[in-house]
């Protein structure tokens, strides 16, 4: 879509630029037709004057009487008026307000729209220094304002043609100035989340830009150190908890292997077996931070089929979709205790090749299938779908518990949609499964479509 003059940055520019190009001219057009109008003007009067020279030649007082030269009725044409006193000597009589103004007042030039315009000038006939007599002279200046009329027209219409011309010009200008910076914006555009070492080309363009370019790349540089920090503390804490989880892993072993009812103090069975499970848990999701640093790291990429990641998926919790991690029912769930389990459905091509290490594929959608299993009420569906080389696996389940307007807000790091429902999870779950995504050069998301809730991985893989 061609965008406005108005709405980019050149078109604003070069408007800008042109608007003060055209109050210049306009103002050099005034002074130059004024200039003009003042230069012809003159032209005209020179040429009256040197005409009303030439007949006062031709004319002398003698004895209080006016002569003209004999044989010089040539300089005597019908633009000449020749006046001794207010008496007409010679030529066509003048209209009284002309012979007022030029004979009787003095005037020294007056114009008048007669049949056309006409310049007037007068010239004194003296006698001892003593004006006795008028000569006016006159002359057609229609050409004079034609000729103005046609250089102030064709002044306008070359200065507006200047002005389109110079504001193409200048738009072309800047936006060619501004290429550079629509290739850091395309650059920066194409970057992921991985790209946290990519840099703008401190060499580009005019100093201006190499100066810009160099305050985003340390800019840039301190958003990579924090997310390297931020990246680096979580594996590290991941690593650090592994030796203390296995500790007590072991130690829980050791308690069920030992306890019977013979014991001074009988340990309880299912309590041993719900604190396990929540040892259990602990662990996938240290395992499951430490999955994005694996995913991350150069050549760590390898190669899966969806089928098998699919296959040592856990099935649904043995007491029904909504049993909390104490054995009970959740308050709000679908359905309680001895209600009958969710079915797991998988359509689509499994036999896809993922360009992730299964390991990653499962720990990407381990919380994703632990959420449908919870809130499904009789199914769960997993469809499988390739295009352009990647893979989207859409987990659904039929329970409509997600409020469509929190598709995206599932994915924050401790947030839970419904705290009521029974379940002591942390909210960390999806928003794991978004960074491994993420990491692995995907992404996740979630939609709510006629009471079923799909959430989607992205993740690369080999077209067939």
């Amino acid at each position: 879509m061609r965008l406005s003059v108005t709405k980019t940055l050149a078109g604003r520019l070069a408007l800008g630029g042109i608007a003060w190009i055209a109050v210049w001219a306009l103002a050099l057009l005034l002074a130059f037709n004024v200039l003009l109008s003042h230069v012809l003007a003159n032209q005209v009067d020179a040429s009256l004057q040197a005409r009303a020279e030439a007949v006062a030649a031709t004319v002398s007082v003698r004895n209080g009487t006016l002569h003209i030269a004999e044989g010089n009725d040539s300089a005597l044409d019908a633009g000449t008026t020749i006046y001794f006193g207010q008496n007409l000597i010679e030529g066509a009589d003048l209209s009284p307000e002309l012979r007022q103004q030029l004979v009787q007042h003095g005037s020294r030039s007056a114009d008048r729209e007669t049949l056309g315009p006409v310049r007037y000038l007068a010239y004194p006939i003296e006698s001892g220094k003593v004006q006795v007599g008028t000569i006016v002279v006159s002359s057609d200046v229609g050409a004079r304002g034609r000729t103005e009329v046609i250089v102030g027209v064709a002044s306008i219409v070359f200065i507006l043609m200047l002005m389109v011309f110079t504001f193409f010009a200048l738009r072309g200008t800047i936006q060619r100035a501004l290429r550079p910076v629509r290739t850091m914006g395309d650059q920066a555009s194409t970057w992921g989340d991985q790209d946290i070492d990519r840099r703008f080309d401190p060499d580009a363009g005019p100093l201006e830009l190499r100066e810009l370019a160099l305050t985003l790349n340390a800019l840039l540089e301190r958003i990579a150190a924090t997310v390297r920090h931020e990246r680096s503390f979580t594996a590290e804490l991941s690593h650090e908890l592994r030796t203390p989880l296995a500790h007590l892993h072991a130690e829980i072993d050791l308690m069920m292997t030992s306890a019977d009812k013979t014991s001074p103090e009988p340990e309880d069975p299912e309590a041993l077996a719900r604190l396990m499970t929540s040892v259990r848990r602990l662990e996938g999701m240290v395992e499951s931070a430490l999955t994005p640093a694996r995913a991350e790291q150069p050549g760590a990429l390898g190669l899966s089929r969806i089928a098998d990641v699919l296959a040592d998926l856990p099935g649904p919790p043995p007491s029904g979709p909504s049993v909390g991690p104490a054995g009970s029912a959740g308050p709000d769930g679908p359905a309680g205790v001895g209600a009958p389990v969710a079915t797991l459905r998988v359509t689509g091509s499994t036999a896809v090749t993922l360009a992730v290490e299964s390991d990653i594929a499962r720990r990407a959608l381990l919380p994703v299938l632990e959420n449908a299993w919870r809130y499904a009420v009789h199914e769960v569906r997993i469809d499988v779908s390739t295009v352009a080389g990647v893979a989207l696996i859409a987990v659904t389940d039929d329970g409509g518990r997600l409020d469509p307007a929190l598709t995206d807000a599932v994915f924050s790091p401790g947030f839970r949609a419904d705290p009521t429902d029974g379940h002591l999870g942390a909210g960390l779950g999806l928003a794991l499964t978004r960074r491994i995504c993420r990491s692995a050069g995907g992404d996740t998301t979630a939609a709510v479509v006629d009471g079923r809730t799909t959430l989607t991985l992205y993740l690369p893989c080999i077209d067939h």
